[in-house]
């Protein structure tokens, strides 16, 4: 009865240790500037989500069937488990849990990383743009000091 929750859970270990690799990838390639392949790395992690929230989905639906089945409102309340298999659940939660929070820190460090490129990314664009004005500006004040067809030597 309650090996289908844990196969669920080991299944979404794995893949909330694949997420933990694409974030750790996902950092090295925001302070190195690779953003082609944080895209790709972007569009893994968007994938692997989904799926994530389908074990989740089906992990709630097998233990509200447990929980009506058994006439009970939480895990705590379950008494017919025995010790080896209500550790493992709980230490599989527990390692998830544990591994969401690690993410959540990369996570973290990498928004912060992301919006610091974005802010030099405006600060060239808007160098960029003071310059071409310039240019502008200079090449109009030329053209009007010396139209063509202008002759010095009269």
């Amino acid at each position: 009865m309650y090996e289908k929750l844990i196969n669920l859970l080991e299944e979404k270990e794995k893949l909330v240790d694949q997420f933990l690799q694409l974030t750790n990838l996902q950092q090295e390639y925001i302070l190195n500037d690779n953003f082609d392949e944080l895209g790709e790395v972007v569009d893994k992690k968007a994938k692997l989500i989904e799926r994530i929230n389908s074990i989740d989905d089906e992990f709630i639906k097998e233990f509200e069937g447990i929980k009506k089945a058994k006439n009970i409102k939480s895990f705590d309340e379950i008494t017919d488990i025995d010790k080896e298999t209500g550790v493992l659940l709980k230490s599989l939660t527990s390692s998830i849990l544990q591994k969401l929070q690690v993410i959540k820190d990369i996570d973290e460090k990498n928004n912060v990383l992301i919006r610091s490129k974005f802010d030099e990314l405006k600060k060239t664009i808007k160098s960029m743009r003071y310059k071409k004005e310039a240019l502008k500006d200079y090449s109009q004040y030329k053209q009007s000091q010396f139209p063509s067809g202008f002759d010095r030597k009269e």
